[in-house]
């Protein structure tokens, strides 16, 4: 009998290699709606809360049971609730606690600016395995230069206040700018404080729709991204961790992650694709079925031409986070290098090695 793990992070890493084995969609990922509440000059995805053309293309509450129901049957455990804001969506309990009685490890992603007292006490009654929260910034000059929305530092305070207060399990973290980078140390202190954990990420990428963003402007230089890792021993012992584990089964392959190997993700309108920031190939599960559009995002993901020859070539890939998703946000292709990552990719390797 094999024995498995007791590591949480060895046993999930375990468990996602039997399911690629078997190509069972074991994480699956529901983007509630594409609209928010904030205004994030380099948010991926974001639509204006008011976008009531962009509601109308949203999945009911049933279609998401439904969904869900298959997925679960098709050997889904673990269920990422995200958006745009999920709690912008007058019907999110709706959607949650039917499926809290699925068995799922269910995780929901937030800003926390509309979590109430109120919505805090309902997700107390049947709590996910983990709430995350994205905080901009410290202080309220600089968590609102990202976010674009007076008041939404406060609201983003009370939120964290309101989840306290009911015992649900929490972490914070941020997306690191320009504007906020300055106050990544308080936003850490922020987070003992409360006694929570926190992490941070400072890759930005453009839009995953095509549409313009202010990325380039928010975005860290190459240097400052390198050098920001380096200053989190943490961080980086994770970054090589991972890049030294995936760098030997990469090869020639251009998904080396589970992206269509044992993770889905289904968009607000209902297409299904390998990732958060990819929209093809947009398999359709509520017309096909769940394993017809599974099988679809499979094909898609294991016929992907490979990358550049330059990228199978270059001496540092291993460092590089490129993946189809980015290079379709940056480049318009699944394949081409990307200029920002490669320039990352250098400079790690002359840090690392």
């Amino acid at each position: 009998m094999t024995v498995l793990p007791t590591d949480y992070g060895a046993l999930l890493r375990e468990l996602q290699r039997r399911a690629a084995s078997m190509r069972q969609p074991v994480s699956g990922v529901f983007e509630l709606t594409e609209r928010c509440n904030l205004s994030c000059r380099m948010c991926y995805v974001r639509h204006d809360a008011r976008d009531t053309a962009q509601r109308s293309k949203e999945l009911s509450s049933a279609q998401w049971l439904t969904l869900a129901q298959d997925a679960v049957d098709n050997g889904m455990v673990f269920l990422l609730l995200t958006g745009g804001e999920v709690f912008l969506r007058p019907d999110f309990f709706e959607i949650y606690i039917p499926l809290t009685r699925l068995g799922l490890i269910l995780t929901i992603y937030t800003n926390g600016t509309l979590i109430t007292d109120g919505i805090a006490q309902r997700l107390a009654e049947a709590a996910p395995s983990l709430t995350e929260i994205t905080l901009y910034g410290s202080t309220a000059a600089a968590y609102e230069a990202v976010t674009g929305c007076p008041g939404s530092y406060a609201r983003a305070c009370a939120g964290i206040e309101a989840l306290l207060k009911q015992g649900i399990p929490f972490g914070l973290k941020t997306t690191i700018t320009r504007q906020n980078v300055g106050e990544l140390e308080a936003m850490r202190q922020m987070a003992r404080q409360w006694g929570v954990p926190f992490s941070g990420a400072w890759l930005l990428s453009r839009r995953r729709d095509g549409h313009s963003s202010d990325v380039e402007y928010c975005r860290l230089s190459a240097q400052d991204c390198v050098n920001l890792e380096a200053t989190d021993q943490v961080s980086a012992d994770e970054w090589l961790e991972t890049a030294f584990r995936e760098s030997s089964v990469k090869s020639d392959a251009n998904f080396y992650c589970q992206a269509g190997k044992t993770a889905f993700v289904i968009h607000s309108s209902g297409a299904m694709s390998p990732c958060l920031t990819l929209s093809q190939p947009a398999a359709r599960p509520l017309a096909s079925g769940f394993r017809t559009a599974w099988e679809g995002v499979q094909r898609f993901v294991d016929e992907a031409p490979p990358p550049d020859s330059a990228c199978l070539a270059c001496d540092a890939r291993r460092y590089c986070p490129r993946c189809p998703a980015w290079s379709s946000m940056e480049t318009g292709t699944l394949t081409d290098a990307v200029p920002y990552l490669c320039e990352i990719a250098r400079l790690r390797k002359a840090r690392y090695e």
